[in-house]
């Protein structure tokens, strides 16, 4: 997978992240906690905030297309350990501001920490690195 293709996806599953309604955008990690199912048949996890709901959403929707089989496979470890760390990595205001240039530039440049991050993951989840 190149660089290019990596950063596209993380920018992809930053936009949705964030991605909130107006009036109930969350001001933090835990904002407005509810079960979090990822998939049928699976257990689902309770009192998951809507940023991690959202990432891990837009993280596995970015990602089932577009990355090889044995990545996929491994999609939501993928994304919970992409969540994790960026959340142990940035404040919850870098975060949005990082969510803010992307939806006001989607060419904007990701913070290499980010793209680190989620390269790591990938590796790590699937088996590749």
């Amino acid at each position: 997978m190149t660089k290019t293709r990596l950063l596209a996806i993380v920018a992809a599953l930053i936009l949705v992240a964030a991605a909130c309604g107006n009036s109930g955008a969350p001001t933090s990690w835990e904002d407005n906690p509810d079960d979090y199912c990822p998939d049928a048949g699976e257990p689902c996890e309770p009192n998951v905030g809507q940023p991690e709901r959202n990432f891990r959403d837009g993280c596995r929707e970015a990602g089932k297309d577009d990355l090889d089989q044995q990545v996929q496979e491994n999609l939501d470890d993928v994304c919970k350990c992409g969540f994790d760390r960026i959340r142990d990595s940035l404040t919850f205001e870098e975060f949005k501001e990082l969510d803010d240039d992307l939806r006001s530039n989607i060419n904007a440049d990701l913070t290499e920490e980010v793209g680190q991050i989620m390269r790591q993951c990938i590796l790590e989840e699937s088996g590749l690195g």
